[in-house]
């Protein structure tokens, strides 16, 4: 999937190829995202053209816009027309998706948080829990880290989450005219929300995002209900900061316009980690895709429910849960006795790992006392929000991959998570808690050089790859890799190493390239693979169009190097999001002419 940056549109029900219900989206609103060299002027006047009006826009997102259709013009017929203008990057229909609640079988038991600490009742396995009783003599506090809860709302003034909940600063303390900012129906911080204190209703556009569905209230309740307080329960941070952002109604289900709406809100007012468990097979969205994207841009973990409908992810994909991205972590359910939950999703490839989620008892939204048994995916991904929380706090000059990476090492693992998930195992927070020594590594560490790493692949779709002892000589040792000879975009790409490299804080990554003097191409682009494709670097004209320019997608690094002679082209890691990262593969990218590429590795930063 070295080209998930590029445009794709899926607009038939996936249902066709037997994934799933057809899919569902609103009658009265599409999705689009101009090209990048489409002015604003045309876009008026393309919207003038279908009648249709903007209702939002995320400007950080590509210019993605929410445009309410006329009367009379369907949905496939606004999108064939706004396809049909040439002037588009995507659009698609306002899917709905649905809360992962619990599946048809689900039961309450007996209130008993033995996903935090199982002795064997209630016929449960002793220690087949998260073994969070040891974690917490090492952090209870992630009152620093804004954890966002996009889901039903949270009932906010509930006992036992009030004092976690996350306080805009734009809107509290007094205006100007010396009325409180929290209630004076003015948007004081400008981000076009009134009264949002502790979060959003993106489905009605207010600043209230209180909870009349209880699903969202109850993982919040598992991510941070005050810990130590003498009532209720405790969540996995005792102390946090809970931001509601709600776009699932009372029925359970939510559009993706609103989801990106409170996806872009979370990351624009601080959050570190989002929890989304929610989701639907029935489609893929661009906007959705680009939505998360960019919260990886931002270095926001994005921790996703798998699904409970005893699924395998690998074959039959969940979104947003099996997006490609390396910011998300999928999360199945596992029961008292640390087997996989009957109705739990699964997938060896795509699910990460597992935590409790069968049955979890938690906050609920019918009263400010309310408590409430509840099983599913849903319940098993806000535990591993809140273990993101506290090793957030707790490790605050980490990078994502190394605080995930922390998450997917120390799992116990598990017989029946073999194969199940990626790691094998289910979430222990107090192993991802302790410290680890600091590897020993030299300052030039080369992946490969007269080969590719072992275990590698290439790639089908790219050139095939051509090695070289002379015209010219290797840089370094006795043969070098070398492009053929085209126009427009080409590339070489290898994947799925099991040789991978590690890379550190600081670490710069580096390869050298020749650029053949009679064809030298116009543009060079190097990807770097950790499971995920959206870490590119290139040099010379902006032709290849992959990715969000200046972000980690596709950060420019100047003009083209010199011709006929090699030149060690260097990319901090922190640069692309790369930091903590396992490379897997990497792709060699020309717009037009040829080169030659030899010794790809990383240089210790300080």
């Amino acid at each position: 999937m070295r080209r998930i940056g590029a445009v794709f549109f899926l607009f038939t029900a996936l249902a066709a190829l037997g994934a799933g219900p057809p899919a569902t989206f609103r009658a009265d609103r599409i999705l689009i995202r101009p090209r990048r060299e489409v002015s604003p002027a045309t876009m008026t006047q393309l919207h003038r053209l279908t009648g249709g009006r903007v209702l939002r826009a995320f400007p950080r997102l590509g210019g993605v816009q929410v445009v309410q259709l006329p009367r009379g013009l369907s949905v496939a017929s606004a999108v064939a027309l706004y396809r049909g203008s040439g002037l588009l990057a995507y659009a698609e229909p306002d899917y709905i998706v649905h809360a992962l609640a619990e599946p048809n079988d689900f039961h309450y038991l007996n209130l008993d948080l033995w996903h935090l600490k199982n002795a064997g009742q209630y016929g449960g396995t002793p220690g087949a829990d998260i073994h969070a009783t040891a974690a917490w003599d090492t952090q209870t506090d992630a009152s620093n880290i804004i954890v966002a809860v996009v889901d039903t709302g949270i009932r906010y003034t509930h006992e036992d989450l009030a004092a976690n909940m996350w306080t805009n600063p734009g809107e509290t303390g007094l205006d100007g005219n010396g009325l409180a900012k929290s209630t004076n129906l003015q948007d004081d911080d400008g981000d076009g929300f009134v009264d949002d204190v502790h979060g959003i209703n993106a489905i009605l556009g207010t600043g209230d995002p209180n909870d009349d569905y209880g699903h969202g209230t109850h993982v919040a309740g598992i991510i941070g209900a005050v810990g130590n307080n003498g009532v209720g329960v405790a969540g996995v941070a005792w102390r946090v900061q809970l931001m509601a952002c709600k776009f699932i109604d009372a029925s359970g289900n939510g559009s993706v316009s609103d989801a990106i709406t409170c996806l872009d809100y979370a990351r624009a007012h601080g959050a570190k980690i989002v929890n989304a468990s929610w989701g639907s097979y029935s489609f893929t969205s661009s906007a959705l895709r680009d939505a998360i994207n960019l919260l990886r841009d931002a270095g926001i973990i994005f921790v996703a429910a798998a699904g409970n409908d005893a699924n395998d992810n690998d074959g039959n994909s969940l979104y947003p849960a099996s997006y490609e991205y390396d910011n998300i972590i999928a999360v199945a359910a596992t029961d008292r006795t640390d087997a996989l939950a009957a109705f739990s999703n699964y997938g060896g490839t795509t699910v990460q790992l597992a935590a409790p989620g069968s049955p979890v008892f938690s906050c609920w939204n019918g009263s400010d006392s309310d408590y409430r048994n509840f099983d599913g995916t849903s319940m098993a991904a806000p535990m591993v929000a809140g273990a993101c929380a506290l090793l957030e706090a707790r490790y605050p000059g980490e990078s994502t991959h190394q605080i995930m990476n922390r998450i997917f090492s120390t799992v116990d693992a598990l017989p029946a998570m073999a194969g199940k998930t990626v790691t094998g195992g289910r979430l222990n927070v107090a192993r991802a808690l302790a410290p680890v020594p600091p590897p020993v590594v030299p300052a030039d560490t080369p992946w490969f050089d007269d080969d590719l790493p072992a275990g590698a692949q290439t790639s089908a779709n790219g050139d095939a790859w051509t090695w070289v002892t002379g015209s010219p000589a290797s840089f370094s040792g006795i043969r070098a890799h070398q492009s053929g000879l085209a126009a427009g975009y080409h590339d070489h790409t290898f994947e799925k190493a099991t040789g991978t490299l590690e890379v550190f804080p600081g670490d710069v990554l580096y390869t050298y390239v020749w650029l053949d003097p009679a064809n030298p191409p116009r543009e060079i682009m190097v990807t770097w693979n950790d499971g995920c494709w959206e870490h590119r670097a290139y040099w010379g004209d902006d032709l290849i169009p992959y990715g969000m320019d200046g972000t980690s997608d596709r950060r420019p690094m100047g003009g083209l190097p010199p011709t006929a002679t090699w030149v060690r082209l260097e990319v901090p890691a922190h640069a692309l999001g790369l930091e903590g990262a396992k490379l897997k593969g990497m792709s060699f990218a020309l717009f037009d002419g040829k080169a030659t590429w030899d010794l790809a590795g990383r240089r210790a930063g300080p």
